[in-house]
């Protein structure tokens, strides 16, 4: 039965708050987790267990606008409220109740809050600390935003790729809280690092890291790159080996023919859905507002200028004398970027180590956290033995 604010008072309030739980389960399993069989109840630990993760929260939100006519206030996005299903229904039963016109339906465009902000707020309330340092490049002001949580040296430094904010790393950055240091970085002009500068490319962008990372933590650092994050935390190793215990590179390799490789993904890019399939296994439903998050990231001049020609002479030695321990994380669905490239880039680092994820794209820190932080302790432990 849909529950809707016109019979939301004649049903009791625990029968309206099961019909939402199973609204809810309903989305999850088929739109999320593509009927894959994990037991989800009501009670089930989402955030626990990574099931909501940042482009989640944007379906997910999208979702209980469109189904039940109300918007969840950002003072209510926290880790209670969102902790099960359970209690997301009795959220929306609250906010439905409340709701003064039940006509009335509040449009997350005009929200003047970013969408990532509602991740940012659980992630907050967790422990997790955020920090904005401003780095001058080149006459322009980059405003450098990043998540950190404190632990053990060395400290992980998580670069995203170009489409995934910091928050990409949330389940990483819950997982290691108390027990490891971890710091994900917003690449200038995405995410939440704003820039005066109109389209920061490969060289800028890693002229502002090795600025940044002194700034963050002592060196040495664990550099694990997802993407285009994977290319920056590479050079940073080639150019300064001793600042770097080890290198994970994820959704990245050496790509052959690099101008029609790019001209694909610049063609890509202008279909968002087909964007989405090529780069998760399980892609996440393109909401209006999240087509209205892919279409903000892929149309600006940054994610078009990453890439000029020095990036592409740059891209075409990445892997050339790596001189660090190094290990290649690959999704086995990824169609961004071939097997072949992952393999060829293998063969180019010697004594790397290569590993294979199923189920997985091209974003395995979004799509397979808990198996990816398995395989770099396991490689930590084994360099270190």
């Amino acid at each position: 039965m849909e529950v809707t604010m016109q019979n939301l008072t004649q049903i009791p309030q625990s029968q309206a708050t099961e019909g939402i739980v199973d609204s809810l389960e309903t989305f999850l399993n088929q739109e999320i987790l593509e009927e894959e069989d994990i037991g989800l109840e009501a009670t089930t630990p989402l955030l626990q267990l990574g099931i909501i993760d940042s482009l989640t929260m944007v379906s997910l939100l999208g979702f209980i606008e469109t189904e039940y006519g109300v918007q969840v206030p950002n003072e209510e996005v926290t880790p209670e409220n969102f902790e099960n299903l359970e209690k997301i229904a009795q959220l929306v039963n609250s906010l439905q109740t409340n709701q003064s016109d039940a006509t009335s339906v509040i449009s997350l465009s005009d929200n003047n809050s970013h969408p990532l902000d509602e991740t940012l707020r659980i992630l907050e309330a967790a422990g997790v600390q955020r920090r904005i340092i401003p780095i001058e490049q080149d006459g322009f002001t980059h405003y450098m935003h990043s998540l950190a949580v404190t632990g053990e040296q060395p400290t992980w430094i998580l670069l995203a790729g170009l489409g995934n904010p910091s928050t990409s790393w949330a389940t990483i950055l819950r997982s290691q809280l108390g027990q490891k240091s971890a710091i994900a970085i917003d690449l200038s002009g995405f995410g939440l690092s704003k820039t005066d500068q109109p389209a920061p490319t490969y060289n800028d962008h890693l002229q502002i890291l090795l600025s940044l990372l002194p700034l963050l933590a002592q060196p040495p650092y664990v550099m694990v790159g997802s993407s285009a994050g994977a290319m920056l935390a590479t050079e940073i190793a080639r150019r300064h080996p001793e600042w770097v215990k080890a290198l994970v590179v994820t959704g990245f390799g050496a790509i052959q023919d690099i101008p029609t490789w790019r001209q694909q993904l610049m063609e890509l890019s202008q279909q968002p859905e087909q964007f989405l399939q090529s780069a998760y296994h399980r892609p996440p439903k393109l909401t209006p507002m999240l087509q209205t998050l892919i279409d903000d990231t892929l149309s600006r001049p940054a994610y078009q200028n990453f890439l000029d020609s020095k990036g592409v002479e740059a891209m075409t030695h990445t892997f050339d004398n790596i001189a660090v321990p190094t290990l290649f994380v690959s999704g086995q669905e990824d169609q961004i970027i071939p097997a072949e490239a992952v393999k060829a880039a293998f063969k180019k680092v010697p004594g790397s180590q290569l590993e294979w994820l199923s189920r997985c794209g091209h974003f395995p820190p979004a799509e397979q956290p808990e198996e990816l932080m398995y395989l770099i302790e396991n490689f930590l432990t084994k360099i270190e033995a």
